[in-house]
């Protein structure tokens, strides 16, 4: 396209900034900046409400939204999230591009209210019906909407997830303290920090030095999972609270090993460690074996002992250490936002091009 295309990047219920520790606050805040870095041809708008705490809060932020979104005139619309996003498509806000992150309502229970997983499984339907497009982070997630909700797979593109290469990578100077697993994320049962405690103790039994730094705003879970700890009796266990951006660099170059025990697969947190070539070790869950793919190990969810003896095995072998370092390096190399700004605007492009009823 010659003439600039005017994109409004929709970001309810979510707020564009990479200092919350919210990944898709990040999201957003990676597209703006590397959409208008690497797209001169993109004219943006963000149509920006604020971040909604709760099911509530989002609710009550509907009304500015639906203002905010018809004060604005666009070539194209992209809402990040499934719940900004229906909104937009009932207000005939096309052509209209719909990020879809994960399928958790529909996969994972018990953690999240119901009023909350049926709105969120109401907005998927919504926006699988009336959006013009449809981006999902990986394969596995387009290929459940195809099977599992009957999604146009021609809607659904592929966009992968990106990393701040210039925050993140590898720093030899810095050295990796010994017998240190890292979490950075939710202090939640949701995230598996349950499991990763009982795992941890397993650990701490077999090497004796070892040490557990979780990092994450805390949550509900919180008092539970520090009962956890004293009643395990388990030491070397700090709950070091929200880690800012400016130090999860150092945090992650120094540690042993990266943890991410989550229900709900892939984390940025995850990708960023393995930029600064720090080894990780996740759960089969969701999309995490295909984003992951040879470069970390994997334990089965809610398996303590599995996940005990892959923390075990990376502690104790460095040359296992190396060689998932070496992988790790390679396969973050992969993923950039740059290229998830340009391939959005591909699909913007094709969108703005299409005639539409």
């Amino acid at each position: 396209m010659n003439a600039a295309l005017k994109l409004a990047l929709l970001s309810y219920p979510y707020h564009a900034s990479k200092h919350t520790g919210r990944g898709h606050d990040r999201y957003v805040a990676e597209l703006v900046e590397n959409t208008s870095r690497e797209c001169s041809n993109v004219s943006l708008t963000v149509v920006d409400t604020g971040f909604a705490k709760n099911t509530l809060s989002g609710l009550l932020r509907l009304p500015q939204q639906a203002l905010d979104l018809l004060r604005v005139d666009a070539d194209v619309y992209h809402a990040i999230s499934p719940m900004g996003g229906a909104p937009a498509a009932l207000l005939g806000r096309r052509p209209l591009v719909v990020t879809i992150h994960d399928l958790i309502a529909f996969n994972v229970a018990g953690y999240e209210s119901n009023l909350k997983h049926r709105l969120a499984q109401q907005c998927v339907r919504i926006c699988l019906r009336l959006a013009d497009a449809i981006i999902v982070p990986y394969q596995i997630t387009k290929d459940e909407l195809v099977s599992r909700l009957r999604a146009d797979p021609s809607k659904v593109h592929v966009v992968n997830y990106g990393v701040d290469h210039h925050s993140y990578f590898p720093r030899p100077a810095i050295a990796r303290l010994p017998r240190t697993i890292l979490y950075v994320g939710a202090v939640s049962r949701s995230k598996g920090v349950e499991v990763l405690v009982r795992a941890f103790a397993q650990v701490k039994a077999r090497v004796p030095d070892a040490k557990l730094l979780i990092g994450g705003k805390s949550s509900t879970d919180q008092p539970m999972l520090e009962s956890l700890v004293q009643s395990l009796g388990v030491g070397d266990v700090t709950f070091a609270g929200f880690i800012a951006e400016a130090e999860l660099s150092t945090h992650y170059a120094q540690a042993t090993v990266m943890v991410f025990p989550s229900h709900y697969g892939f984390g940025l947190s995850t990708l960023e460690a393995m930029a600064c070539g720090t080894p990780v070790v996740g759960v089969r869950a969701l999309d995490a074996p295909e984003f992951f793919a040879d470069a970390g190990i994997l334990a089965e969810p809610d398996n303590v002992d599995d996940l005990a003896n892959c923390l075990g095995r990376v502690l104790t072998d460095s040359d296992l250490q190396q060689d998932l370092s070496r992988r790790s390096i390679a396969r973050a190399g992969l993923f950039s936002w740059a290229r998830t700004a340009r391939e959005n605007v591909s699909v913007y492009e094709r969108v703005a091009r299409r005639p539409f009823l």
